[in-house]
This record gives structure tokens, sequence and C-alpha cells, in this order.
């Protein structure tokens, strides 16, 4: 018996590692994401289910259909990835991409860059208008992330809930 004590650590290891396998077949709902790209803090999440989202809250969500090839082609998110941004716009609200700026309720939220940081040209997004029903905006400070001043409104009917840090590095 004292032989076997060693693998205890590696038995225990083997049968998380297939419960979480077998969960995943029977519940195939995301239920926690990694985060790795430079525009939120890196590290875990947990995914919650909200019936309404409020301002300041991350949102997980798809990436919007048109862009998926070109993120998969950049190498920002493996297949199938999800986005982490903070929502700043909610249905009535104003967005505008006048004059290089990106502006949301009257909140400046920075320039919009032609090009990404290795020079490949970014989408643009034009409008000034009200923010429909269900869709929402979502975007990072940080000058070089990619959020919807490049890809415009989220539909929130790809969002999957709210991210809560539960590990960040």
């Amino acid at each position: 018996m004292q032989n076997y004590r060693r693998f205890f650590p590696l038995i225990g290891a083997a049968i998380l590692i297939a419960s979480l396998a077998l969960g995943g077949r029977l519940f195939p709902a995301v239920w926690f994401v990694y985060n790795y790209t430079d525009s939120m803090p890196k590290g875990f999440y947990r995914i919650e289910k909200k019936p309404f989202y409020h301002r300041g809250d991350l949102l997980v969500f798809k990436v919007p259909e048109e862009f998926r090839q070109m993120v998969k082609d950049r190498h920002w998110l493996c297949d199938n990835g999800f986005l982490v941004k903070p929502l700043i716009g909610r249905r009535g609200d104003f967005v505008c991409t006048r004059f290089g700026r990106f502006k949301v309720a009257g909140h400046d939220f920075g320039g919009i860059q032609k090009c990404d940081k290795v020079g490949r040209k970014l989408p643009e997004y034009v409008a000034c208008g009200v923010v429909q029903s269900g869709f929402l905006v979502g975007i990072e400070g940080m000058a070089n992330s990619f959020d919807s001043r490049y890809y415009g409104s989220i539909q929130e009917s790809s969002v999957l809930g709210i991210a809560v840090p539960l590990w960040l590095f």
C-alpha cells in the first residue's frame, strides 16, 4: 500500500481532468475564458450570465463574423476566441467617429488608428448616430485595442455574459 500512495496525486488529477472533460461534453456552455491579449489584464475570468448589462461590465462576446478571419490571420485570438471589453454604450447613446475620435454619450474615448502596431490597415468604422436596441458598445482605453472603434456596435445576442476576474497576472 505504501508504494501506491505516491500515485494518489496523479490519480486525483486524472479524475479531475476526466470530470472536467465529461462536464464540457454534457454541458457545452462556456463558463470560463482565458484572456491573453494585451488590451485587458491577462488571466482567467468566470462568465456570469446577466439579464441586463451596466456600463463598466466586462462583456465577453464572439468576434463579429465579418472580422473573425482577420483576427485569426493576425494571431490576435485563436479560432473561436472571445473578446473581453468594458461596456461603454447602450441603446439610445449617441456614437460618433468623426475627426479620428471615438465618442460615446458625450465622452471622448480617444483616437482611432489607421493601422495596427505592425502597420497593417485596420477596419474603418464610420458612424454618427444612436445605438439601436439589441446592440452594445465595448471599448478598452488603449489606442491599439481592437474594439468597437473598428468593428462597431456589438450584437447583444453574441454576448456570453460578463467576465468576473478569477486569477490575473
